[in-house]
């Protein structure tokens, strides 16, 4: 019967899931005997197709291959290597694919090809973690637009707790929200469940597509509502397309120079009616999570 190796261990340089590693095999013989092969048997949840041979120590230069789960370093010209040697192999480019805080790998060697002739072992590794990134790895102001990849944020990858981005056309759906664009109208009062109605708790953006130019501005109301006002009534067929952003608001607290124009000089809109007003005002009782 084979003898077991001692101080069997592994080392990744990054225990993150699904990053390319260099790991470090650490083994002592126990007996002694020409070594052919040195096998390195990995439990599912690890890639080692791409695996390369960085260095070695305690025996003799060889090659590397990937066997399944298995990466088998073959040495080229075999000699007798005595008990209780040292032996390292450091091999780069190894993926683990599935985070697991109780990973082992089992080593034997052998004088002959990888499926016999066993000289030492099988024997288990301690133990080695490999963990997933969270949040909590991360720290504060640690992530900059430097370390994000150009094209690789997309809209799906934005949590709706940040900001969200909605379309009423001019159909019953949206006119159950409150837009129902008729030539005539130049306010509404639009519901939207995502609209909290406390102060600084979201902002709103709004842009309408109409046949006729139109400029259309978003106003605060209460929970669940905010309004829309615009210089002059979109069209039959008109699309709202809004964006609610939900940063928190930050008062500028600095003194600032003035400008040189005069508020008098700034045209401000003044509807003719409020959110809760009758007039040209379409309010609505019902509110919905998510639009169509």
């Amino acid at each position: 019967m084979a003898a077991s190796l001692s101080g069997v261990s592994v080392i990744p340089t990054s225990n993150i899931v699904n990053e390319r590693a260099t790991y470090d095999f650490f083994f002592t013989t126990k007996t002694t005997g020409t070594i052919k092969t040195v096998v390195i048997d990995f439990p599912l949840g690890f890639t080692l197709d791409i695996a390369k041979l960085v260095e070695r120590s305690g025996i003799g230069s060889g090659s590397l291959s990937a066997q399944g789960q298995s990466l088998v370093y073959t040495v080229k010209s075999p000699v007798r290597v005595s008990a209780n040697t040292e032996i390292r192999l450091e091999i780069g480019k190894i993926i683990a694919t599935l985070p697991s805080t109780s990973f082992t790998v089992s080593i034997r060697i052998s004088n002959m090809g990888s499926s016999g002739g066993t000289i030492d072992g099988p024997t288990d590794s301690g133990v080695f973690t490999i963990k997933s990134i969270g949040t909590n790895h991360i720290l504060d102001n640690a992530v900059s637009s430097a370390d994000i990849k150009d094209n690789s944020i997309t809209g799906s990858d934005i949590s709706s707790d940040l900001m969200i981005r909605r379309t009423l056309n001019d159909d019953n759906a949206g006119h159950a929200h409150g837009w129902n664009p008729d030539n005539t109208k130049t306010a509404y009062a639009i519901s939207d469940s995502d609209i909290l109605g406390t102060s600084n708790s979201e902002f709103v953006s709004v842009m309408v597509r109409s046949g006729n130019p139109v400029f259309c501005a978003a106003a605060s109301g209460d929970a669940g509502l905010f309004g829309v006002y615009c210089d002059s009534a979109p069209g039959n067929n008109a699309q709202l397309d809004y964006i609610i952003t939900k940063l928190p608001g930050h008062s500028v607290t600095s003194t600032v120079s003035s400008s040189s124009v005069s508020p008098s000089e700034l045209a401000s809109p003044t509807p003719s009616t409020s959110l809760h007003g009758t007039g040209s005002i379409s309010t609505q009782d019902e509110t919905a999570s998510e639009f169509p």
